[in-house]
């Protein structure tokens, strides 16, 4: 099944509409940036009304290893979503904090997309490596990676070598700005990342967002077939409030997806 966040609640009975329309989890941002910014006190007031079953996400931007680990602590968050300028360096300092021995923190790096809408004449290489996503294991006997290019004819090829997971559980590819990292309500151009979405999901989870929305979520679904999608903009009535007819809209849409086959 195709894990379904609404992202962007600020209030329980949001919340709570979103677990009974069946969301998988649900997201709060804690950047004071954000129209859709929540704080840790008001997040706390109505976290611990939420089914437990129901994964809870902090999406957090340029804050401080310390500031995201405590944040995760006091809340019991199921996972964490970087949206900023945070290096590969930050995500393993962050998951050294937050391990405690039983489970491995879940954490999510979200890219922009635009750094995949490259032009085919051009030759680019993205080094999941370097992002965080597994770590070099010669001894390691599955899937084989190292470095993604482009070629001048926009094919794609890898240099490989065993590997373990990284530090980072997934990515989420979201549409952005200038002037926005998210929220932008405009979908990226799903059929120009899709070479990219491919190699992604072959090593990783990969969650799709920006300007998703129920009546275009099935289109992404057919094209990317992410492991996830996350949702705020297309499912409000106002920046910061949910309309609950279309956040059961796009989850009736995504299940009913997952029926068709």
């Amino acid at each position: 099944m195709t894990w379904i966040k609404i992202c962007g609640i600020t209030n329980l009975d949001d919340a709570l509409a979103a677990a009974d329309a069946g969301a998988d989890a649900v997201g709060f941002v804690f950047t004071p940036k954000s129209p859709r910014h929540v704080t840790l006190e008001v997040a706390r007031s109505f976290i611990s009304k939420l089914p437990e079953s129901l994964e809870k996400v902090g999406v957090f931007v340029n804050q401080t290893v310390e500031q995201v680990r405590d944040a995760a602590k006091q809340l019991g968050l199921s996972a964490v979503q970087l949206h900023g300028d945070e290096s590969t360096e930050f995500s393993r300092a962050l998951f050294q904090v937050m391990a405690n021995g039983s489970a491995r923190p879940k954490i999510f790096r979200a890219w922009p997309a635009k750094i995949f809408d490259t032009p085919a004449e051009k030759t680019v290489g993205w080094d999941p490596v370097a992002a965080g996503l597994v770590e070099p294991d010669e001894a390691y006997k599955g899937k084989r990676v190292h470095k993604i290019h482009v070629a001048k004819n926009g094919d794609l090829f890898l240099e490989t070598h065993g590997f373990r997971p990284g530090v980072v559980s997934g990515v989420l590819l979201d549409s952005s700005t200038a002037e926005k990292r998210g929220g932008t309500g405009e979908p990226f151009d799903w059929e120009r990342v899709q070479p990219w979405a491919g190699i992604i999901n072959s090593i990783s989870k990969l969650i799709v967002a920006g300007g998703l929305k129920p009546g275009n979520v099935q289109e992404a679904i057919h094209l990317l077939h992410p492991w996830g999608v996350d949702v705020s903009t297309g499912v409000e009535s106002e920046p910061g409030k949910k309309d609950h007819r279309k956040v059961r809209a796009f989850i009736q849409a995504v299940r009913a997806m997952e029926e068709a086959g």
